[in-house]
């Protein structure tokens, strides 16, 4: 065998081609494909911000209170005694917040009598009473706001007058009937009576008094224009009606209203005038 004094003789090609395919493989190993690179979406744009003001959204409009309902006004007869649950009630010379104040303030449970009502007028119910507390403020005659409730100006005390001069009382918007009522035949009546159109464009309020058994007896007839009309029949003509005994009351209107049927006393009689010297 012959020695080639150690050193290595040139390499055989098939370890060149071996060393040049696994330095292949391990290239393939390392690196990726290449790929294309998605393009990246361009950013949109941003407007610049507004130079006018947001508009500030207009507030709600307030609901207004509903109006009350004439069935909260408190509901008296003729003759009963009532009072004041407010204390500075005023009475007036008609029914309505402008009308004349024709005494003091009443103070808190100040007692009065119904004459008749309620008149509504001003968005209140009035009633027609007269003085019926021994304090002050005294007055003869007056309309009082009755208000609503649960919140009244007027309560009742549960007692009437003594002596009632009433006969009927009523109250109404449009036509309403009431009776049997005694007309007594050896006193003296008249009717007193208040209307006006809640439209204030005009109305027309007609009484009659319909005897048991008998015919209707046309006894008050009115034409009412925009203001408040009142009017009494006077006794003179209650007794040309001819009507007595028990009788029914009808009112036809397109009118609010409200009347009562009184008894007249007789008046005094004047004092003699002695004639002695």
């Amino acid at each position: 065998m012959t020695s080639h004094g150690g050193r290595v003789g040139p390499r055989r090609p098939g370890a060149v081609i071996g060393l040049a395919c696994a330095a292949a493989i391990l290239a393939a190993c390392t690196f990726p494909d290449l790929t294309t690179p998605s393009p990246r979406p361009s950013p949109t744009p941003v407007p610049p911000p507004s130079l006018e003001p947001t508009p500030t959204p207009a507030p709600p409009t307030p609901t207004p209170d509903a109006t009350p309902d004439a069935a909260d006004i408190p509901d008296f007869a003729a003759g009963e005694i009532i009072a004041s649950l407010i204390d500075g009630l005023r009475v007036r010379q008609r029914p309505g917040i402008d009308a004349l104040v024709t005494t003091g303030l009443l103070p808190l449970t100040a007692e009065m009598q119904v004459v008749m009502g309620p008149f509504p007028t001003d968005g209140f119910g009035w009633y027609l009473v007269t003085d019926a507390d021994p304090d002050e403020p005294q007055f003869d005659e007056g309309w009082v706001a009755a208000g609503y409730e649960p919140d009244a100006f007027l309560r009742a005390t549960g007692r009437a007058a003594e002596s009632v001069p009433y006969v009927a009382s009523m109250a109404a918007t449009g036509d309403a009937e009431e009776g049997p009522v005694q007309i007594d035949d050896d006193v003296d009546h008249a009717i007193r009576w208040i209307a006006a159109d809640p439209d204030r464009a005009g109305c027309s309020f007609a009484v009659s008094l319909t005897p048991a058994g008998g015919e209707p007896v046309p006894t008050i007839r009115a034409t009412v224009g925009r203001g408040i009309d009142r009017g009494t029949l006077q006794p003179q003509t209650f007794d040309a009606l001819g009507v007595r005994g028990a009788a029914f009351v009808a009112v036809t209107s397109d009118c609010a209203w409200a009347l009562v049927i009184t008894r007249v006393p007789d008046p005094a009689p004047e004092p003699s005038v002695s004639t002695t010297p």
